[in-house]
């Protein structure tokens, strides 16, 4: 009788042991499957983020170009050209301004990429958290298996 409870013991551990480590493997999978689409992600937004740029500077070159068309239109009519003193100081100006909008959406762009560098790398390290202490629940469990079934075995040898 004493040996069919050693066996049942034995079974028991090993079964604990498997199915530690079955469910142990799924979360590793899991959180790799969610580091995965998160770079995915991280990389959607990034093409996002670059697209609206380019987007907002073609609109803001077309603006500027209707603008100084607008004013060369003015000017024209009024009998001056920009090269005048005050018609180019003008146009300096526009120029200015579209260039100092621009420097502001390319510091804008490069915020949001870093800030999604920082998000994708949090991702990233909380994942590898869990996946490491997933390996060490697992090591402790198959180490409280072997000391089961070694205090099982000295049981059974009384």
């Amino acid at each position: 009788m004493g040996g069919a409870a050693t066996v049942a013991s034995v079974v028991s551990v090993l079964g604990s042991a498997y199915y530690t480590h079955k469910s142990a493997s799924a979360e590793k999978k899991a959180a790799r499957k969610a580091n995965a689409l998160a770079a995915e992600q991280n990389r959607l937004e990034r093409e996002n983020a670059e697209a609206a740029l380019l987007e907002k500077q073609r609109q803001s070159k077309n603006l500027l170009a209707e603008q100084q068309s607008a004013y060369k239109a003015k000017l024209g009519a009024s009998g001056l050209t920009t090269k005048s003193g005050s018609g180019q100081v003008v146009m300096n100006k526009m120029q200015k301004d579209y260039d100092m909008e621009d420097k502001y959406q390319i510091a804008q762009k490069n915020y949001t990429l870093a800030k999604l560098s920082n998000n994708l790398k949090q991702t990233n390290n909380r994942n590898l958290l869990t996946i490491e202490r997933l390996r060490n629940n697992e090591a402790q469990s198959l180490l409280g298996s072997g000391r089961s079934l070694v205090s099982t075995g000295s049981k059974s040898e009384d």
